[in-house]
């Protein structure tokens, strides 16, 4: 089948302006300024956005052992709600994506759902508790594109060592979820905020100092270190030495540290408590020169739904995370208007960045020869933020009740148009 996109305003790392679009099949057949072909179907993008679809390689779809937050089908659902055709996936279910089976298990899901791209994140350590490697290279095999113990650190500096050691011969990217136990026992950053509402904070250091061991093991074995979700200041400078050093280390941030900081969480809201914590001021507007000038690679949503009656505590004793995949392509556009960054250099660090980063072939990027998973946006229409208009499991999202920039009019997945707004094509 062949569609063409008529009169799109292009957004991406290849191709910028007001152009036409051939698809046949899965693939980008043709860009040109007026293309004159009887398609199959005709689309009129009337001038609306077209951009490649979102690479969010942070997410939490909790299938396997906790279905009750969310399912590969839900989060998939919520992911072309929000435009997000690729979703690297953690392996913090349970059992863990810590073996060649369940790599295998993600995969098929994926292909059975025909959704979105579902890519498999394997776990670093056996059942993510730090204390044996688990089987890069049978994961690697089956398809892992990085490994990470995310949502805990890995402790042990020679598990480690020897994990990027490893990581050389599978030439996949480790992703450490940067934070020193023992001084990460607060609930939210440690601050004036903090103080205010009397909250036990968790100081930036506990942050910094796992980061700059990473990068002092990327310095001396030539490993690719990934530093997830990037939330403060002292972080930002390791990453500029890193890049200064010409390291093999790379960096995101999620949309929510750059457009929240601690003050959020003055009203004791759960909806704002998440891993790391939201930052200072000093240090969110650190953390947006830092995507402005490049220190930053990508930007990620970090999606963690929880159900509702989780979320229903106290402050402090509520589970972290924030329900984001839907609002990643917002929050960006939000950033672009609110910060005056060009919304192209934005919208690279969520699909040309990342799949240079991991090494995702003909994806990322809208041009000839291409993948065809792209996505209609309207970025100065607004969506309501509710409980009814999320399509995850999830609704805890700081967001909720809000109006944000961006509709999303239609999604193309392989070729195929997966979501149009108000309806969800099977």
């Amino acid at each position: 089948m062949i569609k063409l996109i008529k009169n799109a305003n292009i957004v991406s790392h290849s191709t910028n302006g007001i152009y036409d679009v051939l698809i046949e099949g899965n693939k980008i057949l043709k860009i040109d300024k007026y293309i004159d072909f009887d398609a199959d179907e005709i689309i009129y993008a009337d001038n609306k956005t077209l951009i490649p679809g979102l690479i969010d390689m942070h997410v939490h779809f909790r299938q396997p052992g906790f279905d009750h937050r969310e399912t590969l089908e839900t989060g998939s659902l919520a992911a072309l709600h929000g435009g997000v055709t690729t979703v690297g996936m953690m392996p913090n279910t349970k059992p863990a994506i810590d073996n060649s089976i369940m790599i295998e298990y993600i995969q098929n899901k994926s292909k059975e759902l025909d959704l979105i791209n579902i890519l498999p994140i394997g776990a670093i350590t056996k059942g993510r508790e730090g204390k044996e490697l688990a089987g890069m290279q049978g994961m690697t095999d089956k398809g892992a594109i990085a490994f990470s113990d995310d949502g805990a650190p890995v402790y042990d500096p020679n598990i480690m060592y020897r994990a990027a050691q490893y990581s050389l011969m599978t030439k996949k990217p480790l992703i450490n979820h940067a934070e020193v136990p023992e001084l990460a026992k607060g609930n939210m950053r440690e601050g004036e905020a903090s103080c205010k509402i009397g909250v036990y904070g968790i100081p930036e250091i506990a942050e910094s100092i796992m980061v700059a061991r990473d990068i002092e093991i990327s310095k001396y074995t030539g490993a690719h270190v990934h530093i997830a979700h990037v939330s403060t200041s002292q972080t930002v400078d390791l990453l500029k030495y890193a890049k200064m050093q010409d390291l093999k280390v790379t960096s995101e941030v999620t949309h929510n540290h750059l457009l929240l900081n601690e003050e959020a969480c003055e009203n004791y809201s759960t909806d704002t408590k998440i891993n790391p914590p939201l930052p200072d001021k000093k240090s969110q507007k650190a953390l947006i020169e830092a995507i402005r000038d490049n220190t930053i690679n990508m930007i990620v949503s970090d999606h963690a739904p929880y159900a509702k009656y989780e979320k229903e505590v106290e402050f402090e004793t509520a589970p972290t995370g924030i329900s984001g995949v839907e609002t990643l392509l917002s929050g960006i556009i939000k950033l672009s208007k609110e910060q005056k960054i060009e919304l192209k250099d934005l919208i690279e660090k969520v699909t040309y960045n990342p799949a240079n980063i991991f090494r995702l072939e003909n994806i990322g990027d809208i041009k000839e020869g291409y993948n065809a998973d792209i996505v209609i946006v309207d970025v100065d229409r607004e969506w309501e933020i509710t409980e009814s208009t999320l399509k995850s499991k999830g609704k805890n999202t700081p967001f909720l009740n809000t109006f944000m920039p961006g509709v999303v009019e239609k999604v193309f997945v392989n070729g195929e148009i997966k979501y149009q707004e108000k309806e969800l094509i099977k």
